[in-house]
Parts: C-alpha cells; sequence; structure tokens
C-alpha cells in the first residue's frame, strides 16, 4: 500500500483541474479577447485595476474592477462571458449589492502593471 501511494499522489497532480479548466467556460483567460483585454488595462495603467473571475446568474464572468486602494470610487460593473460578450451592464446600486453578495468570493485573475 505505501509503494502505490506516490503513484496515487503523481496521478492526482497530473489530472487535476485548474481554476480556468471548467466545462461551461472553456478557454475563458486563454482566449484572444482577454490578451486584448489585459493589454489595454496595462496601456492605461495609472491607476492599478484588476479583473476578476465571478458566477452571475450561474454563468462563468469576467468584469474590470479599479484595485488601487488610494482610489475612492463607485463601481459600475460590466459583465463578459467566456467569449469577451457583454452579458449585463449593472447599475451603481446592482454593482454594490453584487460585491457585497455574490462578488465576495469572486477571483483576481490579473491586476495591470505600470510601466513607470
Amino acid at each position: 500500500m505505501i509503494r502505490k501511494l506516490p503513484i496515487l499522489i503523481v496521478a492526482m497532480l497530473l489530472f487535476s483541474c485548474s481554476d480556468d479548466d471548467d466545462s461551461n467556460c472553456p478557454g475563458g483567460i486563454n482566449e484572444t479577447w482577454f490578451t486584448s483585454f489585459k493589454s489595454e488595462l496595462n496601456a492605461n495603467c495609472g491607476t492599478e485595476v484588476s479583473i476578476f473571475r465571478g458566477d452571475y446568474e450561474g454563468q462563468i464572468v469576467y468584469y474590470e474592477l479599479i484595485t488601487d486602494p488610494t482610489v475612492n470610487f463607485q463601481a459600475i460593473i460590466t459583465f463578459y462571458d467566456c467569449s469577451g460578450n457583454v452579458v449585463a451592464e449593472l447599475t451603481a446600486k446592482e454593482s454594490n449589492a453584487y460585491l457585497e453578495n455574490e462578488g465576495r468570493d469572486d477571483i483576481k485573475v490579473f491586476t495591470c502593471s505600470s510601466s513607470d
């Protein structure tokens, strides 16, 4: 039994899924639109902005949000699906409600980096 343990561990590591593997969102952050999205944020990164991955009404979505702690702002979220299509555009009130509830567990997948 002890000799089989290393084989089991290696098999688990080889066949485990990563966070960006999802049958409902093939590709996701590996898609061309996402690469363009990141490049656009990096080109205008005077203020730290991040892209988050979340779940909105049962669908995997991506959205950008200012994450610079020195900036006071009102969030207005636009959700994009795995292909880069707009799923929903929330009002300020809806954005706040989302971030205070469902959005609490969303994953930061990218943060722009200033070239300064």
